[in-house]
């Protein structure tokens, strides 16, 4: 059960941002993991260490190594830099934060790029560049999952960022 509230805090609310009271860096947390009954109570607590060791290790590569940044990355490849199955890994994400590993990674993508926007990264370089340093190959896809993600284009937030910022 703790796995899901370690790793459930990280994860973004896809509500889109209207006023100073709602960041856009709101949390969502999703339901713990249920534990499920059964006669083999020793088990299921192997499989939670197991998930939870296995969700430590996801946010650790996710977050610190910011592997979300690396263009063309697969679930494949990202399984192999964790050492577990494609299939554990697809499992795990979609049982913790309701999400496909293309959209955690572009929900960090998109996280990042957002911080990026408030540390004033816009005052030196374009908002292709932005795209490029989240991880998105694209700046029609950056554009369409900010929007999605945020509730508007990333130069519509950096006006509304700083408005309220000033």
């Amino acid at each position: 059960m703790l796995a899901g509230v370690v790793v459930g805090k990280f994860f973004f609310d896809k509500k889109p941002v209207k006023s100073e009271d709602q960041p856009v860096s709101a949390i969502n947390t999703p339901e713990p993991i249920p534990t499920g009954g059964g006669e083999d109570q020793h088990d299921m607590e192997d499989v939670e260490l197991d998930e939870y060791l296995l969700t430590k290790k996801i946010f650790s590569v996710f977050v610190e190594e910011k592997v979300f940044r690396i263009h063309g990355l697969t679930v494949g490849q990202f399984a192999e830099r964790l050492g577990v199955k494609q299939r554990v890994v697809t499992q795990v994400l979609e049982k913790l934060s309701g999400h496909s590993f293309k959209e955690l990674i572009n929900i960090y993508r998109i996280k990042y790029a957002v911080e990026k926007i408030e540390e004033g990264y816009l005052d030196k370089y374009t908002l292709d560049a932005l795209g490029r340093d989240a991880g998105f190959s694209s700046r029609i896809t950056f554009f369409n999952v900010f929007k999605r993600e945020v509730g508007m284009c990333p130069k519509e937030y950096r006006k509304q960022y700083e408005n309220i910022a000033a």
